[in-house]
């Protein structure tokens, strides 16, 4: 059963938009029985994840919120909104799942058809412990932060073996259709045309902490990179195999959550 808690990231003590307080307050409206937990400075473990602490110092927000998402979920269960996500039905009926997540896209459309702006699962969910696994992993081989859309899309294709678009139940998590947490994509305008009997919740794109161009741009730019980054990659996957499993970049993010 996944508990009726809300999570959010808030990053970098900035004031809210009017498109986050609406948002915000519909979760107030529609799911006023569910307790609202806002992850920010006063409660994100920074010491224990010093890569965490280096993305802070760069004001890399969304890469904090990438992975804190998945770790709020999986240490005390619940339901992850986006910032800009405005719930437009209750989202009760989900609560008996072990864990959800929505497509964005269809397959094949994007590299990534899956998004975690909404996401949820009930508290040690193996998918959501997958999803940190391989956060560890590809932040250890790739010295980079990874987004949340990309790791959830790596684990549910690579380890979960989905290949066909339609809404699915496969082990201990639930797949939905884009029309339940994304209507419309972020290169279309919004029609309400887009609503449909199963949307719960919209997700409106504004991205809260930098400029949406530029950080689309930037996911496709950092699959070129990896070429400039190969000595690094390689060295860093040196240091791993002879034991040099301290340094920062191969700091194991995963091990302290089976310590809290």
């Amino acid at each position: 059963m996944i508990p009726r808690i809300i999570h959010f990231c808030w990053y970098g003590r900035g004031a809210y938009s009017e498109t986050i307080q609406k948002c915000i307050k519909s979760w107030e409206t529609l799911l006023p029985d569910y307790e609202i937990i806002r992850w920010d400075e006063s409660n994100t473990p920074f010491d224990s994840m010093p890569f965490l602490k280096v993305l802070y110092k760069q004001k890399r927000w969304a890469f904090i919120a990438d992975y804190m998402r998945l770790y709020a979920i999986f240490r005390h269960g619940g339901i992850y909104f986006d910032t800009d996500v405005e719930v437009i039905r209750t989202f009760d009926g989900l609560l008996g799942e072990k864990a959800f997540i929505g497509f964005q896209t269809e397959i094949g459309v994007s590299k990534f058809p899956f998004n975690t702006a909404v996401i949820g699962c009930e508290k040690g969910n193996g998918f959501i412990e997958l999803c940190l696994q391989e956060t560890e992993k590809l932040q250890r081989m790739k010295y980079h932060p990874m987004a949340a859309p990309v790791v959830s899309t790596e684990v549910l294709m690579n380890k979960y073996g989905v290949d066909t678009y339609k809404t699915q139940r496969l082990k201990d998590v639930l797949l939905l259709e884009k029309d339940y947490f994304y209507p419309f994509s972020w290169t279309e305008t919004f029609d309400e045309s887009c609503i449909t009997p199963n949307t719960l919740a919209i997700h409106w794109w504004e991205d809260s902490w930098g400029n949406k161009k530029k950080n689309i741009a930037y996911y496709w730019r950092s699959l070129s990179r990896k070429i400039e980054r190969t000595p690094l990659i390689l060295a860093s996957r040196l240091a791993y195999a002879f034991g040099n499993r301290k340094s920062f970049f191969l700091y194991p993010l995963h091990h302290h959550l089976r310590r809290h």
